[in-house]
């Protein structure tokens, strides 16, 4: 059933990226929202310094929709627990999660809502800005925090980014549905959940520490709770900047993850109940 969202809580994580974070909650603060929707943004901080917090706070004072700064002691890296804070301070029915280094379209909180279907979630695409690209954005942040389709599609095509018709919007419902139950390469730098159907499967698992497997891990336990998976390609894309990432290795939490595989549970180790009263703060 397709019911619009009243109210969208947009979570970002990030650690001490303020520049990257700052282009992004520019790209969101430009949103061109439909109907009578409305959204927050909520930045789920895994341990940033003052920098960060300083940079929130100076936003807060003219953002367009509320903006809040849900913190966690820096304690190692520690995402799913940090996005589950941003949920402990998000007021949204339906909340899209992306990563603090992440641009978004001017239409993509609409698109979302306008994708958003009872009984489903969106897993959204993403494009990746090229390193030389990202480079000239990062010398002038301000000029390149108002992406539209159109200009972006035209430089992908010229290798500022990878995956060029990503960015050409296919407006229609049909073939959304084809792959119900499929969770590989569900990643929460672009997806869409209903809140209803988050605190079903009581949030991340924040057994999970270090990265990888945590969004795989939430994917399919929301497939075993009845949820299932809606194709978010040709819609809401991300813009990935592009940074250096460390060589490939194993995820510590392989072993975890193989553990959930092997039984048929769709409840986390720890999860979002288990945070309550815990050492978090929004601002």
């Amino acid at each position: 059933m397709f019911t619009q969202p009243a109210k969208i809580s947009v979570i970002v994580t990030t650690y001490n990226s303020p520049l990257f974070l700052k282009m992004v909650l520019r790209s969101l603060a430009r949103q061109r929202l439909e109907g009578d929707v409305t959204f927050e943004v909520i930045v789920a901080d895994d341990g940033s310094g003052p920098e960060t917090k300083r940079l929130i706070e100076a936003m807060q004072a003219s953002y367009p929709v509320p903006l809040l700064h849900a913190w966690q002691p820096d304690t190692g890296f520690r995402i799913a627990q940090s996005r589950n804070n941003g949920l402990l301070h998000a007021s949204g029915d339906y909340i899209i999660f992306i990563d603090g280094d992440c641009l978004v379209l001017p239409d993509f909180v609409a698109t979302h809502a306008r994708l958003a279907e009872r009984g489903w979630f969106v897993a959204g695409a993403r494009c990746f800005i090229k390193r030389a690209q990202t480079r000239r954005m990062l010398k002038k942040p301000d000029r390149w925090s108002r992406p539209g389709r159109l200009p972006w599609f035209m430089r992908a095509l010229r290798a500022a980014a990878n995956r060029p018709f990503q960015l050409i919007a296919w407006p229609a419902q049909f073939g959304r549905h084809r792959h119900p139950h499929r969770w590989q390469k569900v990643q929460t730098c672009n997806l869409g959940v209903w809140r209803s159907d988050i605190d079903r499967i009581d949030g991340f698992d924040t057994a999970y520490v270090g990265h990888g497997l945590e969004d795989s891990d939430f994917a399919l336990r929301l497939l075993r709770a009845g949820v299932r998976r809606k194709s978010g390609r040709f819609g809401p894309v991300v813009l990935h900047l592009w940074h250096a990432r460390p060589g490939a290795v194993e995820s510590p939490n392989t072993a975890r993850f193989e553990e959930l595989l092997a039984s048929d549970r769709h409840r986390p180790v720890l999860g979002l109940s288990q945070l309550t009263g815990q050492s978090v703060s929004a601002a």
